[in-house]
């Protein structure tokens, strides 16, 4: 079965959360059983789309405080892909208490942000409710940090592929 909802995690080594990419398909398939399939969006339909997490530090230029949504998708009609960015400060991380955590609770921030202004039939608080659905036991369970070859940023796969 092709995957209509992908998850891509984007940040330079050091500057970015070491999380398992575990989190990341299970967010994955989490919000395509939960939401996608539920409100039958996406799913079955001529695009596929890809969700791309940059993880960055503020620096003296740095427009954003919080998690930034881009306006609008980049589309590859020839790969029928919409292509949707955001940006998570790698600063929340590297400062909270507990970095896997809040590593989560960030990227289910993003993907809420994704899904309500993009898809107007999901409410936030739709989102918000299932967040008590989320296994954390399970999220928490996996190593933190992960080695790079249990992290499968972007950049890590593009590296792997070239050698």
């Amino acid at each position: 079965m092709e995957k209509y909802f992908s998850i891509i995690q984007l940040g330079r080594l050091n500057l970015r959360p070491e999380i398992s990419y575990k989190v990341r398909e299970y967010l994955e398939n989490f919000f395509i059983k939960k939401v996608f399939e539920a409100k039958k969006i996406i799913v079955g339909g001529k695009w596929m789309v890809e969700f791309c997490i940059h993880f960055l530090p503020k620096g003296p230029g740095t427009l954003f405080e919080d998690i930034v949504l881009a306006k609008g998708a980049r589309t590859v009609s020839s790969d029928s892909l919409k292509i949707y960015e955001c940006i998570i400060p790698f600063d929340f991380i590297r400062d909270a208490d507990d970095p896997k955590l809040e590593t989560i609770k960030l990227m289910f921030r993003a993907i809420k942000l994704f899904v309500t202004s993009t898809y107007k039939k999901v409410k936030p608080e739709v989102i918000d409710e299932l967040w008590n659905e989320i296994d954390l036991n399970y999220l928490l369970s996996l190593p933190y940090p992960a080695p790079i070859d249990e992290q499968k940023y972007f950049v890590d796969e593009i590296m792997n592929n070239q050698q």
